[in-house]
């Protein structure tokens, strides 16, 4: 494969507790009494942090998502690499273009995050709603409606690789971002964090896996 798309958050790292302070710190800032544990309890039954914000009975207006995403990257100490991520990016570096695609709104963000973890020189690149912006010709790229942002962030992605559908791969942790990706003609693969968000990616992939040390498998057998 002549490129391989890396989602971050939970694909990369484990985000769990960061997940599960953030949401129970946004739901309660807009005043929604939710214990902690009861987010925690959603996180591990629902298939993505949407479903558990609708569950809380916060809607994502553009408040909450402003509120959240900011709360969101200061705590960005509790996320941890998942085990086998840096000697698997290692190898497939010597081969592929690695380039981390996240819904994150600027680069400058995942960088100071990337280096936190000692895994920046990784990344040939990285594409974030501000770059995907920039190269679109766009003032900026909402978050939201979350299926057209995606597919924006691979369509750059694919140009600043200067690859093509065929010759690329995205890997990722849940079902929603990589149904654009398949839409575009990339192959897929997905990575199950959660038990819950099974059946969503193994509708959404081409190939699961349950660790990220499975993949240079997998793309052998591509």
């Amino acid at each position: 494969m002549k490129a391989l798309f890396f989602d971050f958050d939970g694909t990369l790292t484990d985000i769990n507790q960061r997940e599960i302070e953030v949401i129970h710190d946004t739901v309660n800032h807009f005043g929604i009494p939710v214990s902690k544990n009861r987010v925690k309890q959603l996180c591990v039954q629902l298939p993505s942090y949407t479903d558990v914000f609708k569950e809380t009975g916060l809607e994502l207006t553009g408040e909450a998502v402003k509120y959240w995403t900011a709360v969101f990257v200061k705590r960005y100490p509790l996320s941890m690499l998942r085990k086998g991520v840096e000697p698997t990016l290692k190898a497939l570096s010597k081969i592929s273009t690695l380039i981390c695609v996240t819904s994150r709104e600027t680069r400058a963000e995942v960088i100071k995050e990337l280096k936190f973890l000692y895994i920046h020189e990784l990344f040939n690149h990285i594409v974030t709603r501000d770059v995907a912006a920039k190269h679109f010709g766009l003032n900026s790229l909402p978050f939201f409606p979350y299926h057209k942002q995606r597919k924006r962030l691979y369509q750059c992605a694919l140009a600043i690789a200067k690859s093509s559908p065929e010759d690329t791969v995205v890997i990722g942790d849940m079902g929603k971002e990589l149904v654009p990706a398949q839409e575009l003609g990339i192959t897929t693969v997905g990575l199950v964090t959660y038990e819950s968000r099974k059946e969503e990616l193994q509708q959404a992939s081409d190939f699961v896996i349950s660790s990220i040390n499975q993949l240079p498998k997998t793309l052998l057998e591509l």
